[in-house]
C-alpha cells in the first residue's frame, strides 16, 4: 500500500484549523499526510465534532483539492475504533455500535483502521486479553474480507488512554505479551501493526521520556514475524526519542494534543496582539473559551483538579489540552472569526514582535495570499510538523 508501508507521523486531530496548515506544509514539502480521527471525535452519530465518517472524509478531500494535493498522498485513518464511545452500554449494544462505525469507515474509504477493544463495558467485572481479542474478531469479521484488503490495520491490547493522561508512567509491554498478541492477531489477519507501550505518556504538566531499554528482542521479533509497531501518545517527545522509535520499527507515530496545544498558544499570542494594537471590537476569545468550558465540564472535570485559579491555568496550559473539545462551539467559532479579522487588519510589522514568528514561514502556493493569521498559526505548528517528518526519515 502506497505510503502506509513507510514510517509516517499520524496526525490525530479533528481540528480543521490545524489540518489546513498541515496540508499547506505537505504541499510545500511534497509530503504524504496521514490524518486520523478517534471514535469519540467522529462516529455514526457525529461524535463531539458532529461529523460522521463520510463527512470527515469529504472535509479532508476538500482541503486536498484546495491545495491540489495528490489523492494518493492524503490518507485517512480511524483511531481507537471500537466500543469506546459506548462503554456505558453492555457488550451486545456496544459492539453493535462499534461494528456499524467500522462499516461506516470502510464505506467512507478510510485507508487505515486501529481496532481498540481494550476497554471495560457496562457489565464487565474484568477484562482479559481473551475477551479483548474476541471482541476485535467480531468487529473485523463483520465485513467481507475482500473489502478489507486495501486497508492497513493496527491491533493491540496495550493501548494508552485516548488523548493521553493515564496519570502514571505506563508499564512497558513485555516480550512475552507481544509474542502472545502476535499469535492471536495473526489468526485475524496476516499483516498488521501492533500497538505496544514503550513508556510514553504525558500528564497536565509532565512528559514521560521514552524508555527503549531491553527493546532489542522485540525489534528482532517484529522483523522476523513481519509486523511493525505503532506508538501512541508520542506528543511533546523530543526529536531524538521519535527517531529512536522509528529505528526500532515503529511505523506510525501518533500525535494529537501537542498540535491543538500549540494552536491554542498561537490564538493566545494573537489575542495579545489584538489587545495591544487593535482599537475596535475585540474577540474576547480566551474568556469565551473559559466560559464555555465552565458550562460544559464533561470534557475536563476528570482531568483538571484544584482551586479555581489552578483550573483556569490548566484550561490554557495543560499538555492534555482538554480545550480542544470546544473549538466547534458556536460562540468560539464566532470569537475566532473576529480574532482573524482583527489580526488581519494589523500592520504586517506588528505580528513579528515575537521572534518565533518567521517572515519567511509561508510561500505563495496556488495563488493563495497568506494573511497575518495564517503566518502566525503556521509558525506555531511548523516546528511540530518538521520534528515528526524528520524523525520518520523525510528530508525537510
Amino acid at each position: 500500500m502506497r505510503n502506509l508501508n513507510k514510517p509516517l507521523p499520524s496526525f490525530c486531530t479533528s481540528n480543521f484549523e490545524v489540518l489546513n496548515f498541515l496540508m499547506i506544509y505537505s504541499k510545500i514539502h511534497k509530503l504524504p499526510v496521514l490524518i486520523e480521527c478517534t471514535s469519540n471525535q467522529v462516529n455514526q452519530y457525529g461524535g463531539y465534532t458532529k461529523l460522521k465518517p463520510i463527512n470527515f472524509y469529504k472535509k479532508i478531500m476538500n482541503l486536498k483539492n484546495k491545495f491540489k494535493l495528490k489523492k494518493e498522498n492524503v490518507l485517512i485513518g480511524a483511531d481507537h475504533l471500537g466500543p469506546l464511545p459506548w462503554k456505558h452500554l453492555d457488550e451486545k449494544k456496544a459492539l453493535k455500535n462499534a461494528i456499524k462505525l467500522f462499516k461506516n469507515c470502510i464505506n467512507a474509504k478510510f485507508n487505515k483502521i486501529h481496532i481498540d477493544t481494550g476497554i471495560k463495558l457496562k457489565k464487565d467485572s474484568s477484562l482479559s486479553k481473551k475477551i479483548i481479542i474476541e471482541r476485535c474478531k467480531k468487529i473485523y469479521n463483520s465485513v467481507n474480507k475482500k473489502k478489507l484488503n486495501h486497508i492497513k490495520f493496527v491491533f493491540g491490547t496495550e493501548v494508552p488512554v485516548a488523548g493521553g493522561g493515564g496519570g502514571n508512567k505506563m508499564l512497558l509491554t513485555s516480550l512475552k505479551a507481544i509474542k502472545k498478541d502476535i499469535e492471536e492477531y495473526k489468526k485475524i489477519r496476516k499483516r498488521f501493526s501492533l500497538v505496544v507501550e514503550p513508556g510514553l505518556n504525558f500528564t497536565n504538566n509532565k512528559v514521560y521520556k521514552l524508555n527503549m531499554k531491553n527493546f532489542k528482542q522485540k525489534y528482532i521479533l517484529s522483523k522476523k514475524d513481519k509486523f511493525s509497531f505503532e506508538a501512541h501518545s508520542t506528543d511533546f517527545q523530543q526529536y531524538k526519542s521519535l527517531k529512536k522509535l522509528v529505528k526500532n520499527n515503529f511505523l506510525y507515530l501518533k500525535i494529537g494534543p501537542e498540535l491543538t496545544f500549540n494552536f491554542m498558544k498561537a490564538v493566545l499570542y494573537m489575542q495579545s496582539l489584538e489587545k495591544k494594537f487593535f482599537n475596535g471590537r475585540k474577540s474576547n476569545i480566551q474568556n469565551n473559551i473559559s466560559s464555555i468550558m465552565d458550562k460544559k465540564k464533561i470534557y475536563w472535570k476528570n482531568y483538571y483538579k484544584g482551586k479555581k485559579k489552578v483550573i483556569e491555568n490548566l484550561k490554557f496550559n495543560s499538555f492534555l489540552d482538554r480545550s480542544r473539545y470546544y473549538w466547534n462551539e458556536k460562540k468560539i467559532i464566532q470569537s475566532l472569526s473576529i480574532l482573524k479579522k482583527n489580526i488581519n487588519k494589523l500592520k504586517n510589522k506588528d505580528i513579528f514582535i515575537n521572534k518565533k514568528i518567521s517572515k519567511n514561514s509561508l510561500l505563495k502556493i496556488n495563488r493563495i495570499k497568506f494573511s497575518n493569521y495564517d503566518i502566525i498559526v503556521y509558525s506555531f505548528l511548523e516546528k511540530i510538523f518538521k520534528k515528526y517528518y524528520k524523525a520518520c526519515g523525510y528530508k525537510i
